[in-house]
């Protein structure tokens, strides 16, 4: 089975207790964590990832360095494709831009990169910044002459096509004329020339879908089934339905209408407003989680 989720920025914690197996695989649509240090901090996170029995399809985001500038991987053939791994880390596969790859019967072109709008903070903290976060013109040329006029099935990239811009995740502080929005044009070029059935994108940290564009961030969904996942909550194996109510109606069931609750919270710095997660109901027994809780920056919706 495919999955596929959004970035996650070394925050691993929403592939604990999933239940897949060695044939499943994990799309990361960018900014996964790993190669952002490049020192024994990433290998520490690696290690993390490497205990999980499945295997892990990353995307380039732009807070990471490509693959092919680290010593450590190598280049193979891999789902029809070109892949680079890791010999120490056989289940982390990081794609290759503008590789066409063959995987659980679809066909998916991969689109990695974007601009850093933070670029000036990091480089004036001495964070890491990388130059070539975004795909060269040569490597841009190259995937519309190969693939312009052709059907896949799906795309991924990190960040999206111009037109499909969520103007509501932009910074007010931050003036659209300061940003390269070059790789979103290029985008723009793509979505006109190539065919396909679905396109998924990263990047901007919130969830919705436009078209045959869907934006992923913190949960996790099939791709076959189109369903989130985990349908089950771990410790109770109470049935988890997502964006079931607004917080106003915390004060009770929205399905049965019981006051037999109890209201998940969060940690109390994570979400904007209230700080509650979910209804779980011991009745019905489900988990039945809020359509209107407003995550602060980088921190993933879980349910």
């Amino acid at each position: 089975m495919l999955y596929i989720t959004g970035d996650t920025h070394e925050d691993f914690y929403r592939f604990g207790h999933l239940g897949l197996n060695e044939d499943d695989i994990m799309i990361i649509l960018g900014d996964v964590g790993i190669n952002y240090y490049l020192d024994e901090y990433d290998k520490k996170l690696k290690e993390r990832l490497k205990r999980y029995n499945f295997k892990f399809f990353c995307i380039q985001g732009n807070h990471e360095e490509r693959p092919e500038n680290i010593s450590s991987y190598h280049e193979v053939e891999m789902f029809g494709g070109k892949v680079f791994i890791e010999d120490e880390y056989p289940n982390l596969i990081f794609a290759k831009n503008g590789e066409l790859y063959n995987v659980d019967g679809k066909s998916i072109l991969v689109i990695g990169g974007a601009y850093s709008i933070d670029k000036d903070y990091r480089i004036n903290k001495g964070y890491p910044w990388f130059k070539d976060e975004q795909l060269t013109e040569q490597e841009r040329l190259n995937i519309l002459d190969k693939y312009s006029g052709k059907h896949v099935d799906i795309i991924l990239s990190h960040t999206c096509p111009l037109r499909y811009e969520p103007k509501e995740s932009f910074k007010l502080s931050l003036p659209q004329i300061a940003v390269d929005k070059s790789m979103e044009y290029f985008l723009n070029e793509v979505e006109q020339k190539v065919d396909y059935d679905k396109w998924y994108c990263g990047h901007y940290h919130l969830e919705k879908i436009v078209d045959k564009l869907e934006f992923m961030f913190g949960r996790i969904k099939s791709v076959d089934t189109g369903e989130f996942i985990p349908k089950y909550d771990f410790y109770n194996s109470y049935e988890i339905v997502r964006d079931a109510c607004s917080q106003k109606d915390y004060k009770y069931c929205p399905e049965c209408k019981v006051d037999n609750i109890i209201i998940e919270k969060g940690e109390g710095h994570n979400i904007n407003g209230l700080d509650f997660i979910a209804i779980i109901c011991n009745d019905c027994k489900k988990v039945y989680g809020f359509n209107d809780v407003n995550y602060k920056p980088n921190c993933p919706k879980e349910l």
